[in-house]
Formats: C-alpha cells, sequence, structure tokens
C-alpha cells in the first residue's frame, strides 16, 4: 500500500485544494490564522481538523463539508456526515457557533428535497 493510500481523504482533500490555489501550507495557515503546522498535521493525516476548523477551509475554499469529506450529496450521506460531525464536535461550541453548523447542514437537506 502506498503511502496516498493510508492518508485518509480529509488530508488529500486539504492539500489538493491548497495545491490547486497554489498556496504554501505557511499561507494557508496565515489566511486561516492557524499554524503552519496544523495545516501539515491535517495534510499528512497525523490529526484531524476541528468541526470549526473544517467550517473556516470550506467556506475557505468555497466547498461543502461533504465534498471536504468527499461525500456526495444524497440524504443518506448529508445525515451520515451530520452524525459524524456531531459525534467530533467539542464541548466548549458557543450556541452561536452550534447553531450555525446545524443551519449549515440543514441546509444541505433542504437542497435534496
Amino acid at each position: 500500500m502506498t503511502q496516498r493510500e493510508n492518508k485518509p481523504v480529509l488530508s488529500m482533500k486539504i492539500a489538493a485544494l491548497r495545491n490547486e490555489r497554489n498556496l504554501t501550507q505557511k499561507e494557508l495557515a496565515e489566511a486561516l490564522n492557524f499554524s503552519k503546522q496544523e495545516i501539515s498535521n491535517w495534510e499528512t493525516g497525523l490529526k484531524k481538523p476541528r468541526i470549526s476548523a473544517m467550517y473556516q477551509l470550506a467556506q475557505y475554499f468555497d466547498v461543502t463539508i461533504s465534498e471536504l469529506l468527499d461525500e456526495h450529496l444524497d440524504p443518506e450521506h448529508i445525515d451520515r456526515t451530520a452524525r459524524i460531525l456531531a459525534s467530533h464536535l467539542p464541548s466548549d461550541l458557543s450556541e452561536e457557533e452550534l447553531k450555525k453548523i446545524t443551519e449549515y447542514i440543514d441546509s444541505f437537506k433542504r437542497e435534496t428535497v
């Protein structure tokens, strides 16, 4: 198995989106107010970004969280993605952050109805 096959889809997607825009890890880190090491860890698969970071990445690259996770937009995938994301939400999220995330996920459900 190659190193690429061992990497999580999210790791490869972040690196691909960054490379498509000809950004260095440092430039992306500065644009999103993260450290270069965090970006590197995400791209190598050593760590996963928190949901709030995935939201920032999705907004920055103008993609959906499902696209970051390489999921298709159908109701089953949306529900599965929502459950996965919910299980990774940090306990210190504010009500406003939680509301934004919930509205964002709900917007995909409305699009598929």
